[in-house]
């Protein structure tokens, strides 16, 4: 079972997922379809990322410079907190 992730885990996961569908990013990220969509609505209405078309017609998602470097950020403090790490 996935221990309880925060917010900033969440969107952190789905900012790292640049050029993904949808459903990707739900079965990815243990979300359900309704959480997705506001996951995904949350971060492009703060400008964080937009959507696309891939090869084939359909809707992909990229992460934005913003969104970009608030992942970065992101890292930085996981790294410093260890809280990528999970204890046995």
């Amino acid at each position: 079972m996935l221990a309880k992730r925060s917010l900033i885990e969440i969107i952190h996961e789905i900012l790292q997922m640049d050029g993904k569908r949808k459903t990707h990013i739900m079965y990815a990220t243990a979300l359900t379809y309704p959480q997705t969509t506001r996951y995904l609505d949350f971060l492009k209405e703060r400008g964080l990322i937009t959507d696309g078309k891939d090869d084939r017609g359909g809707q992909v998602f990229m992460a934005t410079e913003k969104g970009q470097e608030l992942s970065k950020h992101i890292d930085s403090v996981m790294e410093i907190l260890r809280l990528g790490e999970r204890d046995a």
